[in-house]
């Protein structure tokens, strides 16, 4: 087939050509330009001068720097970079997973940025899960952004509201649930999310502040600077990086109570941008199965009661404590004086 194509190619011909019956218009070959690399070009000799012999091992030193390609850094994991491993290593880590998790829900909690509810979508799609996002249904119920939420009633409010909507998806399970940045700061919701798994995405500030950033302060309330109406890239930067780092130094006691943290580190070419959402979405897995197999491994050690010295036990009868035989012999003795006291009156 491949050569048909190209037989019925037609591809012109580069020299003279007939431009019409009466005459023939030559047209010369256009030449492609040579490009001759200093270090194919041959050292010169100036009898007395070693100056010529200097700047051409230089020029050659060059070239073969810029010929040589860097040599690329390795992965620390090999399926996190190649694309069409990573989709079989998360479909063996999720056979089998939604039978042991028997149905127990997810919630998703970290700072601002780091890929919630894009991981939660992502990961209740593949876990044949329900996602739900608690920033998008407030949005829904009060008709109005996340913004306006908190420029009109204020951040105590939206609290109480993400609250009630915890409170209301804890009943239920199969779900992955997308929560605020700032969720964690209440144990009642503690007490909701503890119902599910709770899934720390723990990732650098500097990361989380290029992110944010890029959405800008409509979709980020918290990042709005009295200082500045519009303020430009560089300076919302700024002020995300430094209000980040004072939100996650008051909240890491909070994130530190979730029963898995996975980190957002990217390596090679995601080292700037992060780890992609399916690499997260996969470390997710792993850390989940992982801990569904301690608990299981636990679960069998508390099984196997071993009884250590068995061979100084003279026997397997049950024996009466010293304080059981001291209460009997009490007894016993206060019989036997009833029994002499009752002979004596006869």
């Amino acid at each position: 087939m491949q050569a048909s194509l190209l037989n019925s190619r037609q591809v012109p011909c580069p020299g003279p050509r007939c431009s019409s019956a009466r005459g023939l218009a030559l047209r010369p070959p256009v030449l492609a330009p040579v490009h001759v690399q200093p270090s194919i070009l041959p050292a010169v000799h100036v009898p007395g001068s070693k100056r010529v012999h200097r700047r051409v091992a230089m020029h050659r030193m060059q070239a073969q720097e810029e010929s040589t390609p860097a040599p690329a850094q390795e992965h620390p994991f090999p399926e996190e970079a190649d694309f069409d491993m990573l989709t079989t290593r998360i479909a063996e880590v999720t056979k089998n997973l939604n039978e042991e998790l028997c149905g127990c829900s997810i919630y998703l909690v970290g700072m601002m940025g780091s890929g919630k509810s894009t991981l939660g979508r992502m990961l209740a799609n593949t876990m044949k899960y329900a996602f739900f996002d608690t920033d998008s249904m407030l949005e829904k119920t009060l008709d109005m952004p996340v913004s306006s939420i908190f420029k009109d009633y204020g951040e105590d409010y939206f609290r109480d509201c993400e609250a009630q909507v915890l409170k209301q998806l804890a009943p239920y399970k199969n779900l992955v649930v997308a929560t605020g940045g700032g969720a964690v700061i209440r144990p009642m919701n503690w007490s909701y999310m503890h119902s599910g798994v709770v899934v720390w995405l723990n990732g650098p500030t500097d990361l989380l502040a290029k992110r944010v950033a890029k959405e800008g302060i409509e979709k980020r309330p918290l990042l709005a600077s009295p200082d500045s109406a519009n303020p430009s890239q560089e300076q919302l930067y700024e002020n995300a990086k430094a209000k980040l780092d004072s939100l996650l130094e008051e909240r890491t006691k909070f994130y530190d109570s979730a029963d898995l943290k996975i980190s957002l580190e990217g390596y090679c070419e995601d080292a700037e941008k992060g780890a992609p959402t399916a690499v997260v979405m996969y470390r997710l897995l792993c850390a989940l199965r992982q801990r569904i197999e301690d608990t299981k491994a636990e679960r069998e050690s508390r099984r196997n009661v071993v009884i250590e010295n068995h061979g100084d036990v003279p026997s397997m009868r049950v024996q009466e404590s010293p304080l059981a035989q001291q209460q009997q012999e009490q007894e016993q003795q206060q019989q036997q004086q009833q029994h002499r006291d009752e002979q004596q009156e006869q």
